[in-house]
């Protein structure tokens, strides 16, 4: 094969692969576009998916039912009871050792840590990993309401009690249940 053949035959190989090749984009060319452009338009999420967590600490009781079931020990807990109500101090979760298995979801008693569907979780410094689920520090307003009435009310029976008088639990008047609300 001479020199001239052989630069003919190279330049229709070229070009029929070429002709190949826009065959296929010619057949997805008037196609509507699959793209998702990421950070402005996000794909639906299915119901089931197990993404960063999220508490809803008004109902949590520092059980720790989570903490234990977490077969890597990622939760820690930390609050203070004064009587019925909590004080928190921390509830932080370690993403850097998380697998996000779902098993602190199941035991708590009272359903209130769950799996959120928020996936994006990229950060340059491993310090950002260590979240600290709640929403506030220290009690609720309405905690400290009921822990103020109640030392109130334990102050004015020792008092009563001082004074050699049984005292009965009073019912609520109408100012006690303003306070409250």
């Amino acid at each position: 094969m001479n020199a001239t053949a052989k630069y003919a035959k190279n330049v229709w190989d070229g070009l029929k692969s070429s002709l190949v090749g826009m065959q296929i984009t010619g057949k997805y060319l008037l196609q509507k576009p699959i793209t998702v452009q990421y950070p402005l338009e996000r794909l639906p999420i299915p119901n089931r998916y197990r993404g960063i967590h999220y508490l809803e600490q008004e109902k949590c009781i520092n059980c720790l039912a989570c903490a234990r079931a977490c077969p890597i020990d990622c939760i820690e807990m930390d609050a203070v009871r004064h009587g019925k109500e909590l004080e928190w101090v921390s509830f932080t979760l370690d993403y850097q050792k998380c697998m996000f298995c779902e098993l602190c979801v199941y035991p708590c008693p009272k359903d209130c840590i769950h799996m959120g569907t928020e996936f994006a979780f990229v950060s340059y410094d491993r310090s950002e990993f260590k979240h600290d689920l709640l929403s506030f520090k220290g009690m609720a307003r309405e905690a400290k309401i009921r822990m103020l009435e109640a030392e109130e009310k334990k102050k004015r029976k020792e008092a009563a009690k001082a004074a050699g008088q049984e005292v009965a639990d009073e019912p609520e008047s109408d100012a006690d249940a303003e306070a409250e609300s």
